[in-house]
């Protein structure tokens, strides 16, 4: 089964608080990543790509990779944006409607709760130099903790938000955390969606469920030799299974803690997710 990479960044640059520096690639760190990515052959398309070559019946092409970012920092058209063009590398954006030409508050536990935001202007430029702009929700919340309603509300509100501001459909989405249950997934398609990225620092395949894309994260630590290890040699699970026991249990734990924060919202309770 042909696998196919699709990796997953948050911010680029240089300058930012400790606890977030692992979700931080410089940009010659990105740089050496996708000059790696190029030596070996492999040639990148968008999520919306994906699924229409998917929805189409049609095979992806051997040596395809897909580069994502999730939040929609500043950085990404301050930084990110003149090495993917350099390298020529297709790219998805993945946007929190709600903190659009904002900040970053959701980051503020990390120390990055003042993390400029791209604005409308910026996301309009984005687009028209190629980059596929994708929904994020809009408050960049744990999705599968929530009521049926308010995830509905947070997947369509945050489409809208984007087709509105960009003028244009918006077909793809990334689950906050990476985090999303069956009803979720279900809830994505509802809204209009072609295709859907998690987490599970998994490979992808040609027959993986669109509405549960897997996507390796990239962080700091990652070298361009581990990453092409990791893509390329086996050890990443391929398109792992979209609901295992241990996901279900710790959905059920994050559920506890989410009831927990909206009886005691001024407690401070620890979590493991990661920035984006």
């Amino acid at each position: 089964m042909q696998s196919i990479p699709i990796l997953v960044y948050h911010s680029v640059g240089r300058d930012c608080a400790p606890a977030y520096r692992r979700w931080m690639v410089t940009e010659r760190e990105l740089d050496a990543h996708l000059r790696a990515l190029s030596q070996r052959g492999y040639r990148s398309i968008t999520v919306a790509d994906l699924a229409l070559l998917r929805s189409r019946g049609q095979l992806v092409p051997p040596r395809t990779c897909l580069i994502t970012f999730d939040d929609g920092l500043r950085d990404f058209s301050e930084a990110a944006l003149p090495v993917l063009a350099a390298r020529k590398f297709a790219a998805t954006l993945y946007v929190a409607t709600g903190f659009v030409g904002k900040t970053a508050r959701w980051l503020s536990d990390l120390g990055e709760g003042n993390r400029p935001m791209l604005d409308w202007g910026a996301l309009r430029d984005l687009q028209r130099a190629g980059v596929e702009i994708g929904a994020h929700s809009v408050s960049h919340p744990e999705l599968d903790t929530l009521s049926r309603a308010k995830a509905t509300r947070e997947l369509r509100d945050s489409k809208k938000a984007l087709e509105d501001g960009l003028g244009a459909p918006v077909t793809t989405f990334a689950y906050p955390h990476g985090y999303a249950s069956n009803e979720t997934r279900r809830i994505a398609q509802e809204a209009g969606y072609l295709a859907a990225c998690r987490v599970r620092h998994a490979l992808s395949s040609q027959t993986e469920d669109l509405f549960a894309l897997s996507r390796i994260v990239v962080t700091s630590e990652v070298t361009p030799d581990a990453l092409m290890d990791l893509i390329e040699m086996p050890q990443l699970p391929v398109a792992p299974p979209v609901d295992r026991l241990i996901a279900t249990g710790w959905r059920a734990a994050r559920r506890m803690r989410a009831l927990h924060r909206s009886v005691f919202p001024r407690r401070q309770v620890a979590g493991s997710e990661s920035g984006g």
